[in-house]
């Protein structure tokens, strides 16, 4: 059985090429730059070119891009998007207008500016690459993408607060992370990004399975296919993903999750983080916390068993040395061979589960 899994995060995209037939080792793996930065520089290229911008295309994460976008505003030049490039910038289309986007379907009459069309996952320049060794992706039977998607929100909630309050839900009627797996006919309204990568691919691929996932609970599952994860998973697990944007920490009892806190990479200080994760682990943390006010929020769906209860920390992601100095006894998963693969393996373990 061979899977394409594809993990987009806020530095990089992540490709796998499984190929149940081949060792894992063996399999074709890809370590891209994520396209927002890549769109990021060419909105900065046109901004010191003093022209406007017509943004078009797909639902890609926003992250560089809106950052550049905002830049362009304030240097005084004009920004239009088609209605579904504009949910790159925000989930709400009138947070978009405020910026000073304006929202239109086609660029405006006599319009000299710079189009732009977003797209996370044109798979044609990966075909190209595999057709030159020997593969096809015409011969792939499933595929999954992995993205963060905040979903749709009402003006004046916290689109961060947002996005874990879905999440829980989600677990509230499924608590195993392999849950938060979807096809086209599960995945819940209000998730555009999602959405638009489940429909890329759909345009591009044959193959009938496609499941689309968030970062993190892709994160989750790619931990579990670590040997000594594996081993220890019918206990309690603390996983830590310290991405390139957010670090996200999961609690697993028996498979189950427990609790799950997400806050910015960039704000956390490994001393502090570490002693908040035992607050974590104790039961004792809150959204409400001065710790957690910059971040995205925590809940718990069962009691926490402590940090003596713990059987396992394990942290994974591009940031994750940043551990070494939490005051944790952490163990780095490398599922495969190769810690980059985390997100893809997560992908094609919900996959083979649905077997």
């Amino acid at each position: 059985m061979k899977i394409l899994a594809v993990d987009i995060g806020a530095g990089t995209r992540d490709i796998l090429l499984f190929d149940s037939t081949r060792r894992l080792e063996n399999c074709i793996k890809l370590v891209l730059p994520s396209p927002s930065p890549l769109y990021a520089a060419r909105v900065a290229e046109e901004t010191a070119r003093s022209r406007s911008l017509y943004l078009s295309g797909c639902v890609i994460g926003g992250g560089h891009l809106t950052k550049a976008v905002r830049r362009h505003l304030e240097a005084g030049l004009a920004v239009y998007a088609q209605r579904e490039a504009a949910f790159c910038l925000r989930n709400n289309l009138e947070d978009v207008r405020e910026m000073g986007v304006e929202v239109v379907e086609e660029p405006p009459a006599g319009f000299k500016g710079a189009s732009l069309w977003l797209d996370e996952l044109d798979l044609q320049p990966l075909e190209e690459l595999l057709l030159s060794v020997g593969e096809s992706l015409k011969e792939v039977d499933a595929a999954g993408v992995a993205v963060q998607d905040h979903g749709t929100y009402e003006r004046g909630r916290s689109n961060r607060k947002v996005r874990l309050e879905n999440m829980r839900l989600a677990l509230l009627e499924d608590p195993r992370p392999s849950s938060l797996a979807f096809r086209d006919s599960t995945l819940p309204p209000g998730f555009p990004r999602m959405l638009s990568a489940l429909k890329r691919l759909k345009q591009q691929l044959a193959c009938e399975r496609l499941v689309v996932m968030d970062t993190a609970p892709a994160a989750v599952m790619g931990c579990l296919a670590d040997p000594l994860v594996k081993e220890r998973s019918p206990g309690n697990l603390l996983l830590v993903n310290a991405g390139n944007g957010h670090t996200l920490a999961c609690l697993l009892g028996d498979g189950r999750v427990l609790g799950v806190l997400e806050h910015h990479t960039a704000r956390l200080e490994p001393e502090s983080f570490g002693s908040y994760l035992r607050s974590f682990c104790a039961g004792e943390a809150s959204d409400d916390d001065e710790f957690m006010r910059d971040g995205h929020g925590l809940f718990y769906l069962e009691e926490p068993p402590g940090m003596e209860g713990i059987d396992l920390v394990a942290v994974t992601g591009p940031n994750r040395d940043m551990m070494r100095e939490s005051g944790l006894d952490v163990y780095f998963p490398s599922p495969g061979g190769d810690m980059m693969m985390t997100g893809p393996l997560g992908l094609v373990r919900c996959i083979l589960d649905e077997e």
